[in-house]
């Protein structure tokens, strides 16, 4: 889902301390104005106006500044895909209710990564904000597997296979032992065009076995990153070790690219959450070669 870039000017001029700064000036020239006239009244907020101007200019470039206003940002990314992806399954689902399970799962997930914001945002294990983050995407795309699951049962449903291959020994008959005037060309591509369907539908039922395995092992390995975090010394960098283990709990590029494309293709307003996948791709390359499990 793509969404513009924040503005750091307007961050600073909007921001609730300008708000609160920007009222404290008028009720002070309003309290001014009245024993000294409008004149002096007017000081406050040129004196407002002034630092408005300076900080406009040189907060803006701050990193600290910066780095806090795109991580809102990004965060509000992440809230509106999460919340189009669901309403997209609840939609997929009709009136059937979620499947408990499924949805436990996720929820678990989604608590063990809100629990892990917090750890970082103490400070406690030497955690990286940006690592919880990828983490946090990775409950994205277990929503989105989740999504395109249903996708392709919907597309299943649709395709009577063994009536796709009857159409195809009968045309095959035909095609054998055609009769006076039959346009060969045209039963050739009404052919051509059936195994097309039963290829695609095989193509299909393959990408969703790789999508039910991997939402069976994501969580798992969710749970163990979450459980070695919370049980390491807290002087321990777990750095090195978390970005080999997110390395690991990413989907493979391949599995993540059909996914994408399955998306795009049937529901054209929801995108894969890849807001940060060419970093972990790169940071997958370093993973590739480490042991296989964290701990």
């Amino acid at each position: 889902m793509a969404a513009a870039k924040p503005s750091y000017v307007r961050e600073v001029l909007t921001s609730q301390t300008n708000l609160y700064a920007f009222l404290g000036s008028l009720a002070i020239g309003a309290l001014l104005s009245i024993p000294f006239g409008f004149a002096v009244g007017a000081v406050p907020l040129i004196a407002f106006a002034a630092g408005d101007i300076l900080a406009a200019l040189h907060i803006p470039s701050l990193p600290t500044f910066r780095e806090k206003v795109d991580r809102r940002w990004r965060a509000n990314v992440r809230q509106a895909s999460r919340e189009q992806l669901m309403t997209e399954i609840q939609k997929r689902s009709g009136k059937r209710a979620l499947p408990v399970p499924t949805l436990r799962t996720y929820q678990r997930m989604y608590e063990r990564v809100q629990s892990l914001y917090q750890r970082a945002d103490s400070g406690h294990g030497r955690l990286a904000w940006r690592d919880v983050e990828q983490l946090d995407e990775v409950t994205l795309e277990y929503l989105a597997m989740w999504l395109a699951l249903l996708v392709m049962n919907d597309r299943a449903e649709s395709v009577n296979l063994r009536e796709v291959e009857q159409q195809v020994a009968a045309l095959d008959r035909e095609l054998a032992a055609p009769r006076p005037g039959t346009d060969l060309r045209q039963l050739q591509k009404a052919r051509t065009d059936y195994l097309a369907i039963i290829e695609r539908h095989h193509r299909m039922l393959s990408r969703r076995r790789a999508i039910e395995a991997a939402m069976l092992s994501m969580p798992d390995q969710l749970d163990e990153i979450y459980q070695t975090i919370m049980t390491l010394p807290v002087s321990e960098d777990v750095g090195t070790r978390l970005e080999e283990a997110i390395g690991k709990l990413r989907l493979q590029e391949d599995i993540e690219a059909d996914l994408a494309s399955d998306l795009a293709e049937a529901l054209p307003g929801v995108a894969m959450p890849t807001s940060t996948a060419a970093a972990a791709r790169q940071r997958r390359l370093v993973a590739v070669g480490g042991s296989g499990r964290v701990g």
